[in-house]
C-alpha cells in the first residue's frame, strides 16, 4: 500500500519523539544562578561544563586558579615584589572565594518588554572582620596599609584566614528570551569585585 509506513521509518519517528520528550529541561532561575556562582566564584569544573553547555559557550582556556592569580597580581611587572606576593597569596584568596558558597534562597518573576526576568535572592558566606577578638587594624596600621600595598595585602590575607563567617544577602537579575533559552545573570558582580568585597574592612 502506498500509505503504509515502513518499520524503519516508524522506528526513526519514535526515536525523534522520544529524544525530544527526554531532553533535559533548562535549569530554573535559582538553579541557573547556583551554577553560575559555582562556576565563577568557586572554580567548580562540573558547574563550568554545565554552564558551557547551557549557553553554548566553549570552555575557558584559562584555569580558574590562574584567573584568580591574575586578579591578585594586577598589572605589576613580572619581577616586581607585588607580583611574587600576589602569587604567594592567590591560593588563599581562591580558597576564600570557594568558601563564599553563594546559593539562591528565593526568586520572583518580573517579566517585562517581552523578556522573561526573575529576581533571585541569594546568600553568601563572607568574612566577619568585626567579630575578630583582636579587632581590625589600628588606625596607624591602616595608614601604613593605605600607603604600602605589600603591607596591606599581608594584613588583609591574615585577617581573611582568621575571620569567622557572616551571611551576606543580595539579589541578582536573571533573564532569558524564551522557554528554550538559558537563564543568565545580568548584574552579578565580576570576579575582581568579589575579591574586593572579601578584602573590605569595616569602618
Amino acid at each position: 500500500m502506498r500509505n503504509r509506513l515502513h518499520l524503519p521509518s516508524m522506528l526513526a519517528l519514535l526515536f525523534v519523539a522520544t529524544s525530544a520528550g527526554a531532553q533535559t529541561p533548562m535549569p530554573s532561575p535559582e538553579e541557573s544562578f547556583d551554577l553560575f556562582a559555582r562556576y565563577l566564584l568557586e572554580g567548580d569544573e562540573e558547574a563550568a561544563a554545565q554552564v558551557s553547555a547551557m549557553i553554548d559557550m566553549p570552555p575557558l582556556s584559562e584555569r580558574w586558579e590562574a584567573t584568580v592569580e591574575r586578579m591578585m597580581i594586577g598589572e605589576a611587572p613580572e619581577d616586581d615584589a607585588q607580583t611574587h606576593l600576589g602569587r604567594e597569596l592567590s591560593p588563599i584568596m581562591a580558597e576564600a572565594l570557594r568558601q563564599t558558597r553563594c546559593r539562591s534562597t528565593d526568586s520572583k518573576r518580573s517579566d517585562r518588554d517581552g523578556v522573561q526576568i526573575s529576581i533571585v535572592d541569594y546568600s553568601c558566606q563572607m568574612p566577619d572582620y568585626a567579630a575578630l577578638s583582636d579587632g581590625t587594624p589600628a588606625p596607624e596600621l591602616r595608614e601604613q596599609m593605605a600607603h604600602d600595598d605589600l603591607v596591606g595585602i599581608r594584613v588583609w590575607m591574615d585577617l581573611l584566614q582568621r575571620a569567622p563567617k557572616r551571611t551576606y544577602s543580595a539579589r541578582v537579575t536573571m533573564a532569558r528570551a524564551g522557554e528554550a533559552d538559558a537563564w543568565g545573570p545580568q548584574d552579578l558582580p565580576p570576579l575582581h569585585e568579589w575579591i574586593q568585597m572579601l578584602l573590605t574592612l569595616p569602618e
